[in-house]
């Protein structure tokens, strides 16, 4: 039975986050950070913070609303790009120290410290409400292992950081039920609230009931056996949960209309119209993206309510609703899947809460309940396992090269995006999109086989001759010639291990995985040519390029170098001239770079014509062409990259 009195020492909860602490480092893939879109927009904010104290973003990211100074903004919410300052900081300090080092295992211990403050609270949750050591520490534990956050503790998406700031409200609300009065859990509840809001503003449906519980449910604090009942009446308002959210709100709000010039911004024109039911079936019971599915440990999660009904109602309802609150509005949602992710990624905020609750039905009913709930957990570390040791991008890059295919009417029924209907009549579905839709191709299964086929070595051939068999309708990639980072990824063995990427850079040196904070200067340097900052921009690309070494040549990152000589192409009193001797020096024969398109075009530019001899034959005209168009309309090479990409320059 839960003993509501009962206050053990907190030491079973810092085992648990050190357990997960252990494992999450001896199971990531640093690999995979730095490769979703919307991450690489996040962190670009990130970078201008901690570089300029700015918010703007390049206007390279297609969904980025644009400012009239020429740049654009993220988007999202700002609360992981803030975060992500303090891991920004530290990769430049270590590029500065080594510029060989990667930064993707720096960033990935965001994620990974998120992931364990959350298996930290929920453990210390459940041990202050009485729950029994050994399920406070396997729910704890659970948290991380037993749902979809596994798979994301290397992952650049902000739902780590999201459910860090739920577990943290939960907790502090079970703590301020035995002592109202401390301060320090007040500020930790308006904090972690503020902060959850910040971070993404639908995430205000989850922490209204915490708060309207904190503000409003007198009668459910003090029920600790050292409390005295005599001082319920004599609780009041919880001024510091008040003011913390406050000011976080404001801050909230100021980064509102500074992005978008309005509240609720971030996400205009996109609206709550796929059918809820359709979307609250697939998002529980449905095979491609059900929580029950990835998480069977929340099944138990009714049972904890009822137990702490018992004893709190108010408190039950509110934990319960905070979960039920993003079930209901992800179901509705547009893009109910959350597109690119391990299992439903909008729902991972809400796991915390359902954890919660599943660990006291299991510390608190008989023993069938802890016999479901033991076998749920096993279960779902091993569903989860695959999405740690197979990440999701890699999936989704993979997914991004199959050819589109057929899909029942049925199943795509209220999807209004990724669906096409051919000249023959035939509906067809993207591939990501059958992720989500078609049962044969669950991600459960599609990264078991992809899990199968590295094991068995060769990868890379057997996905070129006869993709992953089995799947209906076929799963068959065709392979770039030049596969990007995230494309790599799936073509490569499975490497798990915080700091493999740490050895391999000083055994073979900078290698062609994705590095993030990299992506983020280079988006930073893009941006400060669209704002005319030249001596920036410049700036931007010497960090961007590496230190020669002895017999090296030049440096790999033709990108760079083109953007440094167009600034210099473009800055008053320097001119063609410079830029012209900037690219003798750093893209002269033999280097690959010598052909990049990028150098190309400021080639170019700064002395037309241009000589395009190093271009394949059947490319040279339409190459030539978009060089011309670029002339006459005036183009920069950052405008001039956008068009070619087919967005607006």
């Amino acid at each position: 039975m839960i003993d509501a009195g009962a206050r053990p020492a907190p030491r079973a909860a810092r085992g648990a986050g050190v357990f997960v602490a252990v494992v999450l480092l001896a199971t990531v893939d640093t690999r995979a950070f730095g490769l979703i879109p919307d991450g690489k927009e996040m962190l670009s904010a990130a970078g201008a913070v901690a570089r300029f104290f700015e918010i703007g973003v390049s206007r390279d990211f297609g969904n980025a609303p644009r400012r009239a100074a020429g740049d654009a903004v993220s988007r999202y919410g700002m609360g992981l790009s803030l975060a992500e300052v303090i891991p920004a900081t530290a990769a430049r300090l270590l590029r500065a120290a080594a510029p060989d080092a990667p930064s993707a295992p720096v960033f990935v211990l965001l994620p990974i410290a998120c992931l364990v403050a959350s298996a930290w609270a929920t453990a210390r949750a459940l041990l202050r409400m009485g729950a029994t050591l050994g399920w406070a520490g396997v729910s704890g534990a659970g948290l991380v292992f037993a749902t979809p956050l596994w798979g994301y503790a290397a992952s650049d998406y902000g739902e780590p950081l999201q459910a860090c700031c739920l577990a943290l409200l939960l907790l502090a609300s079970v703590e301020l039920r035995d002592d109202p009065a401390s301060r320090r859990w007040q500020i930790v509840a308006g904090s972690a609230a503020g902060f959850a809001v910040l971070t993404k503003t639908l995430l205000l449906v989850a922490v209204a009931p915490f708060l309207l519980h904190l503000f409003f449910g007198k009668k459910d604090f003090l029920e600790g056996k050292r409390a005295d009942p005599r001082r319920r009446d004599k609780v009041g308002v919880p001024r510091f949960v008040f003011l913390s959210f406050a000011a976080i709100l404001v801050l909230w709000s100021v980064l509102e209309f500074a992005r978008f010039g309005r509240l609720f911004g971030g996400y205009s024109g996109e609206t709550f119209s796929y059918p809820f039911f359709t979307g609250l079936l697939r998002l529980t019971v449905y095979p491609n993206k059900g929580l029950f599915w990835y998480a069977p440990f929340v099944l138990l999660a009714p049972l904890g309510f009822l137990a702490l009904a018992r004893r709190s109602p108010r408190f039950a309802f509110a934990t319960f609703a905070s979960g039920l609150s993003l079930l209901f509005a992800a179901s509705s949602w547009w893009a109910w899947d959350g597109q690119a992710g391990w299992g439903p990624r909008l729902l991972l905020p809400a796991l915390p809460p359902f954890v919660f609750l599943a660990g006291l039905a299991c510390s608190s009913s008989g023993r069938s309940a802890r016999v479901g709930g033991a076998l749920a957990l096993c279960v779902g570390c091993g569903v989860n396992l695959l999405g740690a040791l197979v990440p999701f991008p890699a999936v989704y890059a993979l997914s991004d090269v199959v050819p589109v295919q057929p899909i029942l009417e049925i199943r795509a029924a209220g999807t209004a995006y990724e669906i096409e209907r051919g000249a023959d009549g035939v509906l067809r579905a993207t591939a990501p999109h059958h992720l989500s839709l078609t049962p044969e191709w669950s991600p459960i299964r599609v990264h078991a086989l992809l899990l199968a086929a590295k094991l068995r070595g060769h990868v890379s051939e057997t996905l070129a001759r006869e993709g992953l068999p089995s799947l209906d309708p076929p799963f068959r990639p065709v392979l770039p010639k030049e596969p990007a980072p995230a494309t790599l990824l799936a073509l490569h063995a499975v490497r798990v291990g915080w700091g493999l990427q740490f050895l391999e850079a000083r055994r073979d040196g900078p290698a062609s995985w994705a590095d993030p904070w990299l992506d983020a200067l280079r988006d930073q340097a893009v941006r400060a040519i669209d704002l005319k900052d030249y001596a920036r921009a410049r700036a931007l690309g010497g960090e961007l390029l590496e230190k020669e070494k002895p017999n090296s040549g030049s440096s790999n990152d033709p990108r760079a170098i083109a953007l440094i000589a167009e600034s210099l192409r473009l800055e008053m009193g320097q001119g063609a001239a410079a830029s012209l001797s900037f690219l003798s020096r750093k893209s002269s024969s033999p280097s690959p770079a010598v052909c990049n398109p990028w150098i190309l075009f400021v080639r170019s530019m700064a002395d037309p014509p241009g000589d395009l001899s190093c271009i394949p034959e059947a490319q040279r005209e339409p190459f030539a062409s978009s060089l011309d168009i670029a002339r006459r309309q005036g183009w920069t090479l950052t405008s001039w990259a956008r068009a070619i990409r087919g967005a607006r320059p």
